[in-house]
């Protein structure tokens, strides 16, 4: 279980000062999120918070087509997405932070009340999983903002959110979709795969192709592939902020390099 929980008030308080502190032209800038700016990325962010707490704890029916494909899925919640931050262009940015700061605050007292092993509302899909403990749907929402979050930081010029406390665990989030990401890769048995990202902030995974599947494990043997990716990039590369080859300069792969670069291209968020 990846706990962090005890993190979103700080995660939450520091996007309200970032928000807090722009103008009216930077709210304005560019993300790398493709047609929206700072202020979509702000009004994004608040949507998901509301939808999560009227699912969730309000128990709000949230009606839906028929949903028969990962594709029908992306169609749907790009819709929703498109929609909300349409109608949001004439909110203010002042109603936009008192809004984020209020339903953030909402959030978090309702992801005190659940159980971390009981069953979540939705699978976490990129990490291949049908059904998923709460820990892990929590730990997904944690991952939605702090992207978010670093994506408007990126956009205005601030401080990154690479730090240790904040970064680490987005990472380790991220990661746990590593063995998922490797199921179509055949291999024999013992093919082992190092991830490493390198940086204050980084750390090291480990996988091993055992009975027909990718598991994790396999951290004391030399890998037939190891891969370093620089922090300042990985968020990018997990979020298709950047493709693979875009980001040739800030990765490396050792040993058998069809094998490695396949992790260059593992998504953790719906895309």
């Amino acid at each position: 279980m990846i706990d962090v929980l005890h993190l979103f008030p700080k995660l939450n308080s520091s996007l309200i000062d970032v928000l807090d502190g722009l103008s009216s032209q930077q709210w304005n800038n560019a993300s790398i999120c493709k047609k929206w700016t700072v202020k979509d990325i702000a009004a994004h962010l608040l949507d998901g918070t509301l939808r999560r707490l009227s699912i969730g704890r309000d128990g709000y029916p949230n009606a839906a087509p028929d949903i028969n494909s990962y594709r029908d899925l992306l169609d749907y919640l790009n819709s929703l997405n498109a929609d909300w931050v349409k109608a949001f262009k004439r909110v203010s940015p002042k109603i936009l932070i008192e809004q984020l700061g209020a339903a953030q605050d909402q959030l978090y007292n309702y992801l005190l009340t659940l159980d971390p092993a009981a069953p979540a509302l939705f699978p976490v899909l990129w990490a291949g999983e049908d059904r998923s403990s709460n820990w892990f749907d929590i730990a997904r929402a944690y991952t939605e903002c702090w992207l978010h979050q670093q994506q408007i930081r990126q956009a205005v010029g601030a401080e990154p959110l690479l730090g240790k406390e904040l970064y680490l665990p987005f990472l380790r989030i991220s990661m746990q979709a590593l063995a998922h990401h490797y199921q179509r890769i055949m291999a024999p048995s013992g093919t082992t795969v190092r991830v490493e990202i390198v940086g204050d902030a980084g750390g090291s995974w480990c996988i091993v192709h055992k009975d027909q599947a990718w598991e994790f494990g396999g951290l004391e043997k030399e890998a037939d592939a190891q891969v370093y990716i620089d922090q300042h990039i990985a968020w990018m590369l997990f979020s298709k902020g950047m493709d693979f080859n875009e980001a040739r300069q800030y990765w490396q792969v050792i040993g058998d390099y069809e094998l490695g670069s396949h992790a260059l291209k593992m998504v953790t968020v719906i895309a």
